[in-house]
């Protein structure tokens, strides 16, 4: 089952993604009031609270539609007291649960995710109506809260393009609807928003999707380009003020288009911004202790990668790109490149028996240690 159906039971995934995605907001009831509950709770916020220290605005309060200045931050439990939503933000990078949930949700939706943790209290108003140029996922955890959401004024909104300079819509919502621990509601970018809490404190996540859009993809052909001398030229002089002639431009940019291998490239790339959240496993990254049990030192592989294999030419090995970086295994088994990056788990014995010509010291160590150190695969030190 993919993350985005567990995070939608019962309600039909394909349902979703044909009448709602993007366009319309929904309101899923929970069969299970516990069905997040193992992401976050309030002894985790009060953990945060108490072992970390934030910057302004990781951390914020937001009371009758306003953010509060950073200095009411020293004041925090006095502004709690009087209603105000706290916010912190990237709790993904904060908690190991959320952690392993963002990096499924990146690796099943294969784009960008993050989630923000939202603390609000009884018939308090945190913000104003907006909209979010992101889609979003409310995942409520404790407590009840009430939703108003209501259509896009602008359709599909840019990053840049707040809802702070746009006027909300007039009207009733097109959507109401009150979330209890377990509960789902998912709003599309664009659409505005607010809530309230009700008759008891609040606690939920905010799931935000990050997906690339065609202005995304024209950024990345315009950095493309820069490595083209045609493009770099300076155009010709305005002394006549007659119009620029930018034929051989737009037939170069066809052709471009035509005949390079651009959307596999550009897929490398989305794939290359889906890296797993735990990227860092010392000493053995740094290049000690790589090998702690000899040749039965168990290795691992990081949860929730994007992985793509494809066969040198003349069929001499194997070309691996996995969470943005590219790699090339000449002259290795099949069998050594389907266990090496798809197992949990496996021991230098194991790859041994995935290249049984190959020596020890000369081939396989000087492998495994490259793969550790790039941090494609980890030592695992787990007992």
């Amino acid at each position: 089952m993919s993350v985005l159906a567990k995070i939608l039971k019962p309600y039909s995934e394909q349902k979703f993604l044909e009448y709602h995605w993007t366009s319309k907001a929904v309101f899923i009831p929970s069969e299970d009031e516990k069905k997040f509950a193992e992401l976050f709770s309030w002894q985790k916020l009060t953990d945060l609270l108490n072992f970390h220290q934030f910057k302004y605005p990781e951390l914020r309060l937001a009371l009758d539609g306003k953010v509060l200045e950073e200095k009411e931050n020293a004041n925090l439990i006095k502004w709690c007291q009087s209603g105000a939503t706290l916010i912190i933000d990237k709790v993904h990078k904060l908690v190991p649960e959320i952690t392993n949930f963002t990096s499924e949700v990146r690796q099943d939706l294969g784009y960008s995710a993050q989630v923000n943790s939202y603390c609000s209290w009884p018939s308090k108003q945190g913000f104003s109506c907006h909209y979010d140029t992101h889609d979003v996922f409310i995942l409520q955890i404790e407590g009840n809260k009430e939703w108003y959401v209501f259509s896009d004024t602008l359709k599909y909104p840019l990053t840049e393009q707040k809802s702070a300079s746009e006027t909300p819509p007039e009207g009733e919502p097109y959507l109401k609807c009150t979330l209890t621990p377990g509960d789902v509601l998912y709003i599309p970018r664009g659409h505005w928003h607010y809530a309230v809490a009700l008759d008891q404190p609040s606690l939920h996540l905010t799931l935000g999707i990050h997906c690339q859009t065609g202005v995304d993809f024209l950024d990345w052909l315009v950095s493309e380009l820069r490595q083209n001398e045609a493009w770099r030229k300076s155009l010709p002089l305005r002394l006549d003020a007659e119009p620029l002639d930018l034929d051989n431009l737009i037939q170069n940019l066809k052709q471009y288009l035509t005949n390079s291998d651009i959307q596999e490239r550009y897929n490398r790339y989305l794939d290359g911004l889906v890296k797993p959240l735990a990227g860092y496993s010392l000493p053995a990254q740094a290049g000690f202790n790589i090998f702690p049990n000899g040749v039965e030192t168990r290795f691992s592989n990081p949860k929730f990668k994007r992985l793509k294999i494809s066969q040198l030419p003349d069929d001499n090995g194997y070309k691996i790109i996995v969470s943005g970086k590219e790699i090339a295994l000449g002259g290795v088994t099949e069998s050594l490149v389907k266990n090496l990056f798809t197992r949990e788990t496996f021991t230098g014995s194991d790859v041994m028996k995935w290249l049984p010509d190959f020596d020890w010291e000369v081939d396989v160590a000087p492998l495994l240690t490259h793969l550790v150190t790039e941090g494609i695969i980890f030592v695992d030190t787990r007992v």
